[in-house]
Protein backbone atom coordinates (compact mmCIF):
# COMPACT_ATOMS: atom_id res chain seq x y z
CA UNK A 1 0.00 0.00 0.00
CA UNK A 2 1.51 3.07 -0.75
CA UNK A 3 0.38 4.52 3.19
CA UNK A 4 3.21 1.84 4.24
CA UNK A 5 5.86 3.47 2.07
CA UNK A 6 4.80 6.48 3.93
CA UNK A 7 6.16 4.90 6.84
CA UNK A 8 9.07 3.40 5.53
CA UNK A 9 10.04 6.67 3.53
CA UNK A 10 9.98 8.55 7.09
CA UNK A 11 12.36 6.07 9.30
CA UNK A 12 14.68 6.41 5.95
CA UNK A 13 14.17 10.36 6.36
CA UNK A 14 15.36 10.28 10.49
CA UNK A 15 17.74 8.11 9.39
CA UNK A 16 19.43 9.87 6.77
CA UNK A 17 19.56 13.05 9.20
CA UNK A 18 20.95 11.10 12.04
CA UNK A 19 23.79 10.34 9.65
CA UNK A 20 23.60 13.84 8.19
CA UNK A 21 24.35 15.29 11.90
CA UNK A 22 26.76 13.02 12.59
CA UNK A 23 29.25 14.80 9.42
CA UNK A 24 27.86 18.34 10.42
CA UNK A 25 29.08 18.11 14.05
CA UNK A 26 32.29 19.13 12.83
CA UNK A 27 31.15 21.81 10.13
CA UNK A 28 27.85 23.54 12.45
CA UNK A 29 26.74 25.22 15.42
CA UNK A 30 24.06 23.49 18.19
CA UNK A 31 21.36 25.13 16.01
CA UNK A 32 21.67 23.10 13.03
CA UNK A 33 21.16 19.79 15.61
CA UNK A 34 18.38 21.33 16.49
CA UNK A 35 16.73 22.25 13.44
CA UNK A 36 17.15 18.20 12.16
CA UNK A 37 15.92 16.84 15.20
CA UNK A 38 12.82 19.36 14.87
CA UNK A 39 12.43 17.77 11.37
CA UNK A 40 12.90 14.44 12.73
CA UNK A 41 10.11 14.90 15.11
CA UNK A 42 7.90 16.68 12.89
CA UNK A 43 7.77 13.61 10.44
CA UNK A 44 7.37 11.16 13.55
CA UNK A 45 4.31 13.46 14.11
CA UNK A 46 2.92 13.07 10.55
CA UNK A 47 3.48 9.55 10.66
CA UNK A 48 1.49 9.46 13.65
CA UNK A 49 -1.67 11.36 12.70
CA UNK A 50 -1.29 8.83 9.08
CA UNK A 51 -1.94 5.84 11.16
CA UNK A 52 -4.82 7.42 13.09
CA UNK A 53 -6.76 8.43 10.08
CA UNK A 54 -5.86 5.05 8.00
CA UNK A 55 -7.59 3.02 11.85
CA UNK A 56 -10.35 5.75 11.60
CA UNK A 57 -11.09 4.74 8.41
CA UNK A 58 -10.78 1.09 8.94
CA UNK A 59 -13.42 1.77 11.55
CA UNK A 60 -15.77 3.40 9.29
CA UNK A 61 -14.97 6.94 11.09
CA UNK A 62 -14.87 9.06 8.10
CA UNK A 63 -14.87 12.74 9.80
CA UNK A 64 -12.31 11.16 12.34
CA UNK A 65 -10.07 9.89 9.70
CA UNK A 66 -10.38 13.36 7.48
CA UNK A 67 -9.44 15.08 10.76
CA UNK A 68 -6.40 13.29 11.54
CA UNK A 69 -5.16 13.63 7.80
CA UNK A 70 -5.54 17.12 7.63
CA UNK A 71 -3.76 17.59 10.91
CA UNK A 72 -0.96 15.59 9.28
CA UNK A 73 -1.03 17.88 5.84
CA UNK A 74 -1.06 20.57 8.14
CA UNK A 75 1.90 19.70 9.75
CA UNK A 76 3.59 18.59 6.66
CA UNK A 77 2.16 20.75 3.85
CA UNK A 78 4.40 19.32 1.00
CA UNK A 79 3.31 15.95 1.66
CA UNK A 80 0.51 13.87 -1.07
CA UNK A 81 -0.70 11.61 1.32
CA UNK A 82 -2.20 13.19 3.99
CA UNK A 83 -4.15 15.39 0.87
CA UNK A 84 -5.35 11.82 -0.50
CA UNK A 85 -6.30 10.32 2.94
CA UNK A 86 -8.23 13.14 3.11
CA UNK A 87 -9.72 12.92 0.02
CA UNK A 88 -10.55 9.35 0.15
CA UNK A 89 -12.49 9.87 3.83
CA UNK A 90 -14.10 12.24 2.60
CA UNK A 91 -15.48 10.73 -0.20
CA UNK A 92 -16.19 7.61 1.69
CA UNK A 93 -18.11 9.97 4.01
CA UNK A 94 -20.42 11.07 0.87
CA UNK A 95 -18.26 14.53 0.88
CA UNK A 96 -17.90 14.76 -2.43
CA UNK A 97 -16.70 18.21 -3.20
CA UNK A 98 -14.43 18.72 -0.39
CA UNK A 99 -12.94 15.06 -1.27
CA UNK A 100 -12.57 16.98 -5.10
CA UNK A 101 -10.86 19.73 -3.49
CA UNK A 102 -8.38 17.80 -1.72
CA UNK A 103 -7.44 15.42 -4.61
CA UNK A 104 -6.53 18.41 -6.69
CA UNK A 105 -4.66 19.81 -4.19
CA UNK A 106 -2.59 16.68 -4.05
CA UNK A 107 -2.39 17.10 -7.61
CA UNK A 108 -0.69 20.34 -7.05
CA UNK A 109 1.75 18.70 -5.37
CA UNK A 110 2.31 15.74 -8.32
CA UNK A 111 0.17 15.86 -11.41
CA UNK A 112 1.13 12.39 -11.97
CA UNK A 113 0.06 10.48 -8.87
CA UNK A 114 -2.58 8.10 -10.03
CA UNK A 115 -4.05 7.42 -7.02
CA UNK A 116 -5.21 11.45 -6.49
CA UNK A 117 -6.50 11.31 -10.13
CA UNK A 118 -8.70 8.26 -9.57
CA UNK A 119 -9.54 10.09 -6.32
CA UNK A 120 -10.67 12.78 -8.45
CA UNK A 121 -12.38 11.15 -10.66
CA UNK A 122 -14.35 9.11 -8.29
CA UNK A 123 -15.28 12.51 -6.81
CA UNK A 124 -16.40 14.11 -10.15
CA UNK A 125 -18.46 10.91 -10.40
CA UNK A 126 -20.32 11.49 -7.28
CA UNK A 127 -20.83 14.96 -8.21
CA UNK A 128 -22.77 13.87 -11.73
CA UNK A 129 -19.67 15.22 -13.80
CA UNK A 130 -18.92 11.75 -15.23
CA UNK A 131 -17.08 13.77 -18.13
CA UNK A 132 -15.11 15.82 -16.63
CA UNK A 133 -14.11 12.21 -14.61
CA UNK A 134 -13.45 10.51 -17.62
CA UNK A 135 -10.63 12.75 -18.33
CA UNK A 136 -8.65 12.01 -14.92
CA UNK A 137 -9.26 8.27 -15.55
CA UNK A 138 -7.65 8.92 -19.28
CA UNK A 139 -4.54 10.59 -17.26
CA UNK A 140 -4.07 8.05 -14.63
CA UNK A 141 -3.84 5.57 -17.49
CA UNK A 142 -1.00 7.39 -19.25
CA UNK A 143 1.02 7.43 -16.44
CA UNK A 144 -0.03 3.46 -15.81
CA UNK A 145 -1.16 1.93 -18.61
CA UNK A 146 -2.00 -1.44 -16.82
CA UNK A 147 -4.00 0.29 -13.89
CA UNK A 148 -6.95 -1.85 -13.82
CA UNK A 149 -8.30 0.58 -10.79
CA UNK A 150 -8.58 3.48 -13.93
CA UNK A 151 -10.19 0.96 -16.36
CA UNK A 152 -13.08 0.58 -13.41
CA UNK A 153 -13.26 4.08 -13.04
CA UNK A 154 -13.92 4.57 -16.59
CA UNK A 155 -16.56 1.88 -16.82
CA UNK A 156 -18.15 3.53 -14.15
CA UNK A 157 -18.13 6.59 -15.52
CA UNK A 158 -19.97 5.47 -18.96
CA UNK A 159 -22.06 3.59 -17.24
CA UNK A 160 -23.14 7.04 -15.56
CA UNK A 161 -23.67 8.36 -18.79
CA UNK A 162 -25.37 5.25 -19.86
CA UNK A 163 -23.13 4.29 -23.00
CA UNK A 164 -22.75 0.73 -21.31
CA UNK A 165 -21.43 -0.94 -24.41
CA UNK A 166 -18.26 1.33 -24.30
CA UNK A 167 -18.11 1.01 -19.99
CA UNK A 168 -18.28 -2.92 -20.54
CA UNK A 169 -15.05 -2.56 -22.88
CA UNK A 170 -12.92 -0.73 -20.49
CA UNK A 171 -14.27 -3.17 -17.68
CA UNK A 172 -13.30 -6.29 -19.90
CA UNK A 173 -9.74 -4.57 -20.81
CA UNK A 174 -9.42 -4.08 -16.77
CA UNK A 175 -10.13 -7.74 -16.22
CA UNK A 176 -7.34 -8.37 -18.25
CA UNK A 177 -5.24 -6.92 -15.88
CA UNK A 178 -6.55 -8.08 -12.86
CA UNK A 179 -8.68 -11.18 -14.06
CA UNK A 180 -10.16 -12.11 -9.99
CA UNK A 181 -10.78 -8.60 -9.13
CA UNK A 182 -14.12 -8.70 -7.79
CA UNK A 183 -15.00 -5.13 -8.17
CA UNK A 184 -14.70 -4.76 -11.90
CA UNK A 185 -16.98 -8.07 -11.95
CA UNK A 186 -19.15 -6.46 -10.21
CA UNK A 187 -19.26 -3.34 -11.94
CA UNK A 188 -19.37 -5.16 -15.40
CA UNK A 189 -22.81 -7.44 -14.09
CA UNK A 190 -24.45 -4.21 -13.41
CA UNK A 191 -23.38 -2.81 -16.32
CA UNK A 192 -24.73 -5.78 -18.32
CA UNK A 193 -27.93 -5.65 -16.26
CA UNK A 194 -28.63 -1.83 -17.06
CA UNK A 195 -28.23 -2.60 -20.75
CA UNK A 196 -30.77 -5.30 -20.28
CA UNK A 197 -28.21 -8.14 -20.45
CA UNK A 198 -29.69 -9.86 -17.37
CA UNK A 199 -28.50 -13.44 -18.29
CA UNK A 200 -25.14 -12.63 -18.74
CA UNK A 201 -25.12 -9.92 -15.61
CA UNK A 202 -26.45 -13.30 -13.32
CA UNK A 203 -23.65 -15.38 -14.61
CA UNK A 204 -21.24 -12.92 -13.97
CA UNK A 205 -22.81 -12.11 -10.42
CA UNK A 206 -24.18 -15.43 -9.08
CA UNK A 207 -20.86 -16.75 -8.58
CA UNK A 208 -19.80 -13.67 -6.44
CA UNK A 209 -22.30 -14.02 -4.41
CA UNK A 210 -22.49 -17.57 -3.56
CA UNK A 211 -18.39 -17.63 -3.06
CA UNK A 212 -16.60 -18.25 0.56
CA UNK A 213 -15.92 -14.78 1.23
CA UNK A 214 -18.50 -13.06 -0.63
CA UNK A 215 -19.53 -9.54 0.89
CA UNK A 216 -22.66 -7.80 0.90
CA UNK A 217 -22.07 -5.87 -1.45
CA UNK A 218 -21.91 -9.37 -3.99
CA UNK A 219 -24.92 -10.57 -2.75
CA UNK A 220 -26.87 -7.37 -2.91
CA UNK A 221 -25.47 -6.32 -6.41
CA UNK A 222 -26.90 -9.70 -7.63
CA UNK A 223 -30.35 -9.04 -5.92
CA UNK A 224 -30.52 -5.69 -7.44
CA UNK A 225 -29.91 -7.59 -10.33
CA UNK A 226 -32.53 -10.13 -10.23
CA UNK A 227 -34.99 -7.37 -8.80
CA UNK A 228 -34.28 -5.52 -12.39
CA UNK A 229 -34.90 -8.81 -14.58
CA UNK A 230 -38.81 -9.06 -12.47
CA UNK A 231 -37.57 -12.08 -10.82
CA UNK A 232 -39.07 -11.29 -7.49
CA UNK A 233 -38.01 -14.34 -5.76
CA UNK A 234 -34.36 -14.44 -6.20
CA UNK A 235 -34.44 -10.91 -5.31
CA UNK A 236 -36.02 -11.65 -2.36
CA UNK A 237 -34.02 -14.30 -1.56
CA UNK A 238 -30.32 -12.58 -1.75
CA UNK A 239 -32.17 -9.49 -0.04
CA UNK A 240 -33.07 -11.35 2.95
CA UNK A 241 -29.08 -12.41 3.48
CA UNK A 242 -28.29 -9.46 4.87
CA UNK A 243 -31.33 -7.74 5.61
CA UNK A 244 -34.44 -7.93 7.67
CA UNK A 245 -37.64 -8.26 6.89
CA UNK A 246 -39.10 -4.26 6.50
CA UNK A 247 -35.83 -3.82 4.79
CA UNK A 248 -36.23 -6.55 2.38
CA UNK A 249 -40.08 -5.14 1.24
CA UNK A 250 -38.52 -2.01 1.17
CA UNK A 251 -35.67 -3.02 -1.63
CA UNK A 252 -38.59 -4.68 -3.54
CA UNK A 253 -40.43 -1.64 -3.41
CA UNK A 254 -37.34 0.16 -5.10
CA UNK A 255 -36.49 -2.56 -7.81
CA UNK A 256 -39.91 -2.19 -8.85
CA UNK A 257 -39.45 1.46 -8.79
CA UNK A 258 -36.38 1.38 -10.80
CA UNK A 259 -37.97 -1.07 -13.41
CA UNK A 260 -40.54 1.96 -14.04
CA UNK A 261 -37.63 4.66 -15.14
CA UNK A 262 -37.39 4.69 -18.59
CA UNK A 263 -34.69 7.62 -18.79
CA UNK A 264 -31.53 4.88 -18.81
CA UNK A 265 -29.75 7.58 -17.55
CA UNK A 266 -31.98 8.46 -14.52
CA UNK A 267 -31.93 4.22 -14.14
CA UNK A 268 -28.18 4.10 -13.32
CA UNK A 269 -28.28 7.85 -11.00
CA UNK A 270 -31.00 6.08 -9.39
CA UNK A 271 -29.24 3.08 -9.02
CA UNK A 272 -25.74 4.68 -7.85
CA UNK A 273 -28.07 6.43 -4.88
CA UNK A 274 -29.12 3.24 -3.10
CA UNK A 275 -26.14 0.81 -3.98
CA UNK A 276 -23.25 2.70 -6.13
CA UNK A 277 -21.25 1.06 -8.38
CA UNK A 278 -17.92 1.68 -6.40
CA UNK A 279 -14.85 2.89 -8.54
CA UNK A 280 -11.81 2.87 -6.56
Amino acid sequence: MKLGNVYTNCRISAATLLLVGLVACAQGGPGDAEQRSDAATDKEVVAALMRAGEASRQRGDYPAAAAFYRRAQNADPKAIEPLIGMGEAMAAGGVGRESADAFRRALVIDERNSRALRGLGNALIAQDQSDLAIEQFEKALAVDPRDYRAYSGLGVAYDSLAEHTKAQEYYYAGLEIAPDDTLLRNNLGLSLAFAGHYKGAIEILRPLALRPGATARDRQNLALVYGLSGDVVQAKKFSRLDMDNREVERNLSYYAALRSIADPVLRVKSVRAGYAMTPR
